[in-house]
């Protein structure tokens, strides 16, 4: 299979977890020539007050549209309620992420890691993990949890342990950084853990695990390994 026929889908319970979390591995996969996929299930913002939920929504789902336009991008955008992923039917969550994967075929997929402090993105780790259970014919064979800055630290369970690091190339981490500010109205000032500078510092800590200047970390949920016919 060449690159250009390799797909990765990233389903962000947020629009911006999927940059938070994969934003240069992501960069590595343009770079590398696969198509890239955004499934993001939620653009309202019902656990913060201010504007109206129609201006919240409205402006996140343009950023997440912006973000993926950077990244040349298929985006699919969905309406589940912000911080209320349990008021869900579970089905419903995990067959709209059935839906993406059928539609586009990723070998490869980026989610959250069940290990997080937020209710939504623990949801839709056991959402993914569910939608792309292995079948026989699933595109599927790999599938990978990412960290986000004041989710994954914060968590009360079982912590967040990588065993998979992707290496940022300097161009890598310079499209992360140009995609967050894309999301400024979702980034927070220094010194807080979801500013842009601690995002980065993160991303240079997880490089030094590794033997590199800079690096994603990810859980790994399931990896097939494939075989010649």
């Amino acid at each position: 299979m060449t690159s250009s026929t390799r797909s990765v889908l990233a389903v962000a319970a947020h629009a911006d977890d999927e940059i938070l979390g994969a934003g240069g591995t992501l960069a590595e996969h343009v770079h590398a020539g696969y198509r890239i996929h955004f499934l993001i299930l939620s653009t309202s913002a019902t656990s913060r007050p201010g504007d109206t939920q129609d201006a919240i929504r409205a402006h996140r789902a343009d950023c997440a549209r912006e973000v993926a336009a950077l990244y040349g991008a298929e985006i699919e955008i969905a309406d589940f309620p912000d911080n209320a992923f349990d008021t869900v039917p579970r089905l419903t969550l995990t067959q709209t992420i059935e839906t993406a994967t059928a539609r586009w075929k990723p070998q490869i997929v980026y989610t959250h890691s069940a290990a997080d402090l937020s209710l939504d993105h623990r949801i839709t780790a056991e959402a993914v993990a569910a939608a792309t259970r292995p079948q026989p014919g699933s595109s599927v064979n790999t599938v990978l949890a990412w960290e986000v800055r004041s989710a994954t630290e914060w968590g009360t369970g079982t912590p967040f342990r990588p065993t998979w690091f992707q290496p940022l190339t300097t161009h890598a981490l310079a499209m992360k950084e140009q995609a967050l500010k894309l999301y400024a109205s979702e980034m927070r000032p220094w010194p807080h853990t979801r500013s842009t500078r601690a995002v980065l510092a993160a991303a240079h800590v997880r490089g030094a695990h590794v033997g590199h200047e800079a690096a994603e970390a990810f859980e790994v949920v399931r990896h097939t390994v494939l075989t010649s016919a």
